[in-house]
């Protein structure tokens, strides 16, 4: 493993990194990092203690620590207390007895204070990003310095302790295995991690807050999966008393909630209160019909969220709704059926989690007796549609002004009083403990992590680590980064579970490709972002969804010759697009271009002998070409050449 760039020198302020001069540092290769801290979230100061084991690459007589903002009050080397000082994000160190080349020495930093987040335009807030209860860490390039003193560049790699001392109630996450927790003074607990295998800086993570923490073991890999509570509360609250009813999930579906009413001839009227968490292939209605008679019709409400637009819902998957919509020649909906016409509400219109009174008038049917029906309706999602099974509809407070089914459905000897249900998986009385939490998503998309890690295993090699999962934290970053073995996201990643999965797929991928086999120089970062898209491809392409080559031959066509997107080199974006769109999708593109060149079977040999050379180490774009080469048996300049070291729209060649 080579820990600095080669133009970095002894003592240097900087690895040597064109795009990012003052990251890292000269003259040393880190080993190992002993990192303890402890956290007031009242206060937002966090104290640290770092011991940072080392090995010099030349002789020391001055050398230099990333950190950014954090007060210092003590330095030692080798025991022995040194002299500092700071220049801007340098903490440029003097030691009492300078570290010859090839020694071991030991550095330990005392510093306190409160840590800034980074504020990045491309990516929003990162590094040390503090939450209502604790804290989250996670920032490329360079939010390490942020929070402890480093050699903050990722050809650096070490091993690493943390020792997280926070209030009782908290959990604290970091990378790696919890080897135990320990009682600390005040009414604390210091949770101790050991990250063992060697790790970039900027993927060294630490969050602090109150979690529900899953843990579980898999086929020999430990995951924890840590979600803020916030993010999994009840869905919806009863508005009164302390149930509501629920027409549960479920695809297709088709839950009725029937009375019969008495409308007086001077009319009458249904109101109810319904929170929607529907696909845009399910609805709510009310249905109506004189008894006895067969004149089914759906009604419209007093404020117009009952809408005469049916999207798809006219298929044939509910034969029922024939009576409201009919399925045109080209394939859209009338609403008119055959005994009347149709109007009805999706969250997909107004957006989920909206909590609406719904109140219909019966005048038409004034002096009649009326089958009332409050319906729920989901039928399969078509194709390109989202997939995401939603929760439902949560209804509360039905009203019907002559009395007889006005109803808050509590348990008090007549739950439904007198409003019968279809079947018994249709809806529900059920308190708030019993409704589905906000989170559903994150738990479904979390719940596939092991299927993810066979799939990736069987296309990459072997899982690099022992321990994976997820922190999900309602953190104010709008991004998800692959911090070793716990990758943290964003939850507005979960808001669709096809993407919430294929997020999850391209997170876990980089435990591969960054994580294991890390960055030489930034430049090359395609080598993880293309590399973790191609994941996703992949993903699509074997579980039912578009091909790789589908994904490819799209952008391709998308992406004109003179679009900025084919402006740069993919392994020379420029430090300011190290983050955006060309070193994802090019990326991908490239690889799915040597993948038609030397077909699937040495392809995917390619990857696993890229994986397993590399592990625990750094590489660059030359050092993929040669592995791709010497695996194929034959060059590959041109498409090397092309794809990867030339600006421009490459064309494309069977």
């Amino acid at each position: 493993m080579s820990s600095v760039l080669a133009v970095a020198m002894a003592g240097a302020p900087g690895a040597g990194d064109p795009y990012f001069p003052l990251d890292g540092n000269g003259g040393y290769d880190v080993r190992h990092y002993d990192l303890a801290v402890g956290y007031d979230p009242v206060s937002g100061v966090l104290t640290g203690h770092a011991t940072v084991d080392a090995v010099a690459t030349g002789d020391l007589s001055t050398f230099d620590l990333d950190l950014t903002g954090l007060m210092v009050s003590r330095v030692t080397v080798d025991g022995a207390v040194a002299g500092w000082r700071r220049d801007g994000g340098e903490l440029v160190i003097t030691p009492a007895v300078a570290p010859v080349r090839r020694a071991a020495f030991t550095v330990v930093v005392d510093y306190s204070g409160v840590p800034s987040p980074i504020d990045d335009p491309e990516i929003g807030t990162s590094g040390f990003v503090r939450t209502d209860d604790g804290f989250v860490i996670a920032g490329e390039p360079h939010g390490a310095a942020t929070w402890y003193p480093v050699n903050d560049h990722p050809s650096d790699k070490a091993t690493y302790a943390f020792h997280v001392t926070v209030p009782n109630g908290l959990t604290a996450i970091a990378n790696g295995t919890l080897t135990r927790k320990t009682a600390a003074t005040g009414g604390r607990t210091t949770w101790h991690y050991a990250e063992t295998a060697p790790m970039a800086s900027y993927l060294a993570t630490v969050s602090a807050g109150k979690y529900d923490v899953r843990s579980y073991t898999v086929n020999g890999v430990h995951y924890t999966d840590a979600v803020d509570p916030e993010l999994n509360a009840p869905e919806y609250r009863p508005r009164t008393g302390t149930r509501l009813l629920y027409s549960q999930g479920g695809v297709p579906a088709y839950r009725r909630l029937s009375h019969v009413v008495d409308v007086p001839a001077g009319g009458g009227s249904l109101s109810f209160w319904a929170n929607l968490n529907t696909a845009d292939s399910a609805y709510l209605f009310v249905e109506a019909h004189t008894v006895g008679a067969d004149d089914w019709t759906t009604l419209p409400d007093r404020d117009g969220f009952m809408r005469d637009w049916g999207g798809s819902m006219c298929d044939g998957t509910l034969p029922f709704l024939a009576h409201y919509l009919t399925r045109e020649a080209d394939g859209t909906c009338s609403p008119a059926g055959t005994t009347g016409n149709w109007h009805g509400d999706s969250s997909f219109n107004y957006g989920p989690g909206d909590e609406n009174e719904f109140v219909f008038d019966l005048a038409d049917y004034a002096g009649k007796q009326i089958e009332l029906s409050i319906t729920y309706a989901a039928k399969p999602p078509g194709p390109g549609k989202d997939t995401t099974e939603r929760l439902g509809v949560f209804l509360d407070d039905v009203t019907v002004s002559t009395g007889p089914g006005t109803t808050s459905f509590e348990d008090d000897g007549d739950t439904m009083d007198g409003w019968t249900v279809a079947d018994d998986n249709g809806w529900k009385s059920v308190t708030v403990d019993q409704v589905p939490g906000a989170g559903y998503v994150i738990t479904r998309a979390l719940s596939r992590q092991p299927a993810i890690m066979t799939f990736l295993t069987r296309n990459f090699g072997p899982y690099p680590f022992t321990e994976a999962g997820a922190v999900v934290d309602k953190a104010p970053i709008g991004f998800a980064l692959e911090t070793q073995t716990r990758p943290t996201y964003s939850p507005d990643f979960f808001a669709y579970e096809e993407q919430a999965v294929s997020v999850v797929v391209h997170e876990m991928a980089h435990q591969w490709f960054g994580d294991a086999v890390s960055l030489q120089r930034w430049r090359d970062i395609w080598l993880n972002e293309g590399f973790a898209t191609y994941a996703q491809w992949l993903w699509q392409e074997q579980n039912g969804g578009a091909s790789a080559q589908h994904n490819f031959d799209g952008n391709y066509a998308d992406l004109d010759a003179d679009s900025p997107f084919w402006a740069k080199p993919l392994d020379d974006p420029g430090a300011d697009s190290v983050t955006e769109f060309p070193v994802y999708l090019r990326g991908a593109m490239a690889l799915q271009v040597l993948r038609n060149r030397v077909g699937d079977r040495t392809f995917f040999r390619i990857l696993k002998t890229w994986t397993a050379t590399y592990n625990g180490g750094n590489a660059t774009s030359a050092d993929f070409q040669a592995t791709a080469e010497h695996v194929a048996g034959r060059k590959l300049d041109d498409i090397f050449r092309a794809w990867v070291f030339t600006a421009g729209k490459p064309t494309v060649v069977e």
